[in-house]
């Protein structure tokens, strides 16, 4: 899956709730969920995001249901961890020294 075809902002209101709006835009979300998800956690994130049959998913990533159940209760643990979680709706603030 490339990053421009996944849904980052839809993927982290779906695990982290609606109640806030993230602060970054959709490439950079998408480049930290690469960065901090496997391959197979994004797809199933994804495919889980956008209403696709579990059946497929599975087909498709040559997996059983007990490693899909998996693999989304590792990627939602791995977003709700407080360093993910705050990337996604606080900026970074760097501070000069002089």
């Amino acid at each position: 899956m490339k990053l421009k075809e996944l849904n980052a902002i839809q993927i982290i209101k779906m695990v982290l709730g609606d109640k806030r709006e993230p602060v970054k835009s959709e490439e950079e979300l998408a480049q930290l969920l690469k960065k901090r998800m496997t391959k197979k956690e994004l797809e199933v994130l994804h495919a889980k995001a956008e209403g696709i049959n579990q059946e497929e998913v599975m087909a498709s990533l040559k997996i059983d249901a007990i490693r899909y159940e998996t693999l989304i209760k590792s990627a939602t643990k791995k977003m709700k961890n407080e360093s993910v979680h705050g990337d996604f709706f606080y900026e970074k603030k760097v501070i000069n020294e002089a």
